[in-house]
Parts: structure tokens; sequence; C-alpha cells
């Protein structure tokens, strides 16, 4: 049994990619997630119990922080559980509202895609410089927008070329 319903077709080859690339996903989150949870509780334990601290782990926290949230960005579009004001767009017939649906996602997909563009092109000029505490580029932050971004045009170009996610029961009102 899938704990995540999956809402799109899977006999497909793009869907057999989209099915494999949302798993990775999910594994990337909840990997990078437990990194998070473990080394700012480590940091907490250690500066309150021990009075000492761990000098790399709060960059390391914040970096994890936007990962983990941007990594998720598209399994959440991808089931339709992303934050969404449909208070007009309720108001007319139901093939009107998978149009106005398909459109949207058609627009977010193209700023999606913009913006992981300009994460490339960010990339490119920040890769030099170097976090205060981590020996890694700054950049990496940029890499998990741009990954999240690009991923998550993805997901809204296949929703606007074949059909939104229907609401759940239990869906906010």
């Amino acid at each position: 049994m899938n704990a995540i319903q999956i809402p799109y077709d899977t006999s497909t080859t793009l869907g057999k990619v989209f099915r494999g690339l949302d798993f990775v996903f999910i594994a990337a989150v909840v990997l990078i997630f437990a990194f998070m949870v473990g080394i700012v509780s480590a940091q907490v334990a250690l500066r309150y119990g021990l009075n000492m601290s761990i000098d790399w782990a709060d960059e390391s926290g914040r970096l994890a922080f936007v990962w983990v949230v941007f990594l998720a960005i598209p399994l959440a579009v991808a089931q339709g559980a992303h934050i969404g004001i449909d208070l007009f767009v309720d108001k007319f017939s139901a093939k009107q509202q998978r149009l106005i649906k398909k459109v949207t996602a058609a627009v977010c997909a193209a700023l999606c895609y913009a913006i992981g563009w300009s994460c490339v092109e960010l990339c490119k000029d920040q890769w030099d410089e170097k976090m205060a505490t981590l020996d890694i580029s700054v950049a990496y932050f940029f890499v998990a927008v741009g990954i999240g971004m690009f991923y998550t045009g993805m997901h809204l170009t296949r929703i606007a070329l074949t059909d939104p996610p229907s609401k759940q029961v239990g869906d906010a009102e």
C-alpha cells in the first residue's frame, strides 16, 4: 500500500520517470530532514547541556532546511497539496475550472523554469564564494532552489498537458 497517492498515470514511460524521480526526491527529503533534525538537536543539547557548540551546525541546518523545502515543493505540486485560493474558480463549471487550472499550471511552469534558469546563472556567479564555517560554495543554496523549481516546472507542465490533481476528501475549505 502506498502512503502517498500517485495522481498521474504510471503506465506510460513519462509516468514511470516521474514516479522514479518522486521516489528519489522523497528519499532525499527524508534523509536531509533527518540530518537537519539531528544536527540542530545535537547543537541545542550541546549548547544548553554542556555549554559547547558545533561551529558548522547553524549553516548546515540552514542549508538542509532550504534543500528540504525546495525538494518538497514539486512533491506537493504533484499531489495538488500546495496552497491555492479557489474561491473565484469554484464559481465556474467543472470544464471551465479544469481549463483555468491547466492554464494556471502552464503559467506557473514557465515561471518555475525562469526561476530555475536564474539559479543556474546565480550559481555561476556565486560558485567561488565559500560559506563561513563550511568549506563549500554558497551557491549550494541556489542549487536546491534550481533543482526544486525545474522539477516543479516539470510537474506543472505535466498538469497543464494532462489533468490537474483532483481535490481530496479532507482538503481545507
